[in-house]
C-alpha cells in the first residue's frame, strides 16, 4: 500500500512537481483593510463624475418631459395672434396634394400700390425622416428648407434664400439633439471658412420641474473682421396646467419679453405680450403691449388683436367646403390713419 503523508504534513502541503502555486495575500504579508467610509466621502467630493452621475440617477427620478424648442417657447401666443396670419391685398392659395409626400402649392397676390402683383410655386415633400420645401416667386427669389432626421433624437436642418438682392440672400444650417428632458441646438447664419464672419447661436433649454423649464442662447457675430460682438440671451416657461402658459424672455440686454396664454374653452383661447426695448447707446426706452383673442366655431376660426399703439386688426377664416376656404382681414390704425384690407382663397385638392 503507498505511503500517504498526513494533511497537516510540510509533505502534503508542498506543490506537486510542475504544479503552479498562486500566493495568496496573506501569505505576501499584506492584511485586508476595510474601506473607510470618509475616505469614500472625500473621494466622491473630489470627483466631479460622481456628481454627473448623480444628477443623472435624479432627473430619470423625476420622468420630466421635453421642453421644446428654444425659439418655440411662446408657441402658444404665436398661435393666437396675428402677427404670422394677418396680410392685406388680395390673395390665392392653390394646393394639390399629389401622393401622400408630395404635394404643390401655387401663391396669386394680387398688387397694392407701390408693389407690383406676384406668383409663387412651391413643393413640399416629407416622409418619416426627411422634410424638403422649396418656393420661387416670379423675380426668380428662390428659398428652400432642409430637414434630416439622422437618428430619434439628432436633427440636421438647412435653410437657403436667394433673393434679387445680395444683402437678403442667406444660408443658415443647424443641429438640433432632442433629450429626455431637454434640447440643446447649434446654429449658424452666412458662416465663412475664409475670414470667419457670421452668425453663431447656441442654445440649451432643460425641464427642471414638470411644470418649469429654462434655458440660455449665447450669440456671436462677426459682421466683417476683427469686429465681434457678443450676447446672451435667458428664457423661463411656467406651466402650470394644460390651460395656462407664462413665458419670459430676454435678448441680450436691451430687450426683455413676457407673454401670458390661457385657454378659456375648447373653442377660445386668449393671450397677451408685453415686450420691454432698452437701448442706451441710441437714447431708446419704449415699450408695446398687445392682446389677442381667437375663437373656433363650428365652420370658422376668428382672431382678433389690438396694442397700445392704437392698432386694431382681425382675421375671419370660412370654411365654406372640405378644402375651401375663405378669409378677410382688416387693420385699423388709429394713430397714424392708416387702413388695410385684404381678401384671400384656400383651395386644397
Amino acid at each position: 500500500m503507498a505511503y500517504a503523508p498526513p494533511a497537516h504534513s510540510p509533505a502534503a502541503q508542498a506543490p506537486a512537481p510542475g504544479d503552479i502555486s498562486v500566493p495568496s495575500v496573506a501569505s505576501l504579508g499584506f492584511k485586508h483593510r476595510p474601506v473607510d467610509f470618509e475616505e469614500e466621502l472625500h473621494f466622491k467630493f473630489w470627483n466631479p463624475l460622481h456628481y454627473y452621475r448623480a444628477l443623472n440617477q435624479h432627473r430619470m427620478r423625476l420622468n420630466l418631459p421635453n421642453p421644446g424648442q428654444f425659439e418655440m417657447l411662446n408657441r402658444e401666443v404665436k398661435g393666437t395672434m396675428l402677427t404670422n396670419f394677418m396680410f392685406d391685398g388680395g390673395r390665392a392659395d392653390l394646393a394639390k396634394i399629389l401622393s401622400p409626400n408630395f404635394q404643390v402649392m401655387h401663391t396669386f397676390q394680387l398688387g397694392l400700390p407701390g408693389q407690383p402683383s406676384s406668383f409663387e410655386f412651391a413643393g413640399v415633400y416629407a416622409d418619416e425622416d426627411t422634410l424638403m420645401h422649396g418656393k420661387m416667386d416670379t423675380d426668380f427669389n428662390l428659398q428652400a428648407r432642409l430637414n434630416y432626421a439622422l437618428s430619434k433624437k439628432l436633427q440636421f436642418k438647412s435653410q437657403a434664400q436667394l433673393m434679387s438682392s445680395d444683402s437678403q440672400s442667406m444660408v443658415q444650417m443647424e443641429s438640433e439633439y432632442t433629450g429626455s428632458d431637454y434640447t440643446a441646438n447649434v446654429k449658424a447664419i452666412n458662416p465663412s471658412l475664409v475670414d470667419g464672419t457670421g452668425i453663431y447661436l447656441a442654445s440649451y433649454l432643460q425641464s427642471i420641474t414638470p411644470k418649469l423649464s429654462i434655458g440660455a442662447e449665447l450669440l456671436y457675430q462677426c459682421p466683417m473682421p476683427k469686429v465681434q460682438e457678443t450676447s446672451t440671451s435667458f428664457s423661463v416657461r411656467y406651466q402650470p396646467s394644460a390651460d395656462r402658459v407664462w413665458v419670459a424672455q430676454t435678448q441680450g440686454t436691451n430687450l426683455l419679453t413676457t407673454s401670458y396664454w390661457r385657454k378659456i374653452s375648447e373653442k377660445c383661447d386668449a393671450g397677451a405680450e408685453l415686450q420691454l426695448v432698452n437701448v442706451a447707446a441710441q437714447g431708446r426706452r419704449d415699450a408695446s403691449c398687445s392682446v389677442g383673442v381667437k375663437y373656433d366655431f363650428a365652420a370658422s376660426t376668428i382672431r382678433a388683436m389690438a396694442d397700445n399703439f392704437g392698432k386694431v386688426s382681425m382675421l375671419l377664416e370660412e370654411k365654406i367646403a372640405p378644402g375651401f376656404s375663405f378669409l378677410v382681414s382688416g387693420e385699423l390704425d388709429h394713430l397714424k390713419g392708416e387702413n388695410k384690407f385684404g381678401v384671400g382663397l384656400n383651395i386644397e385638392s
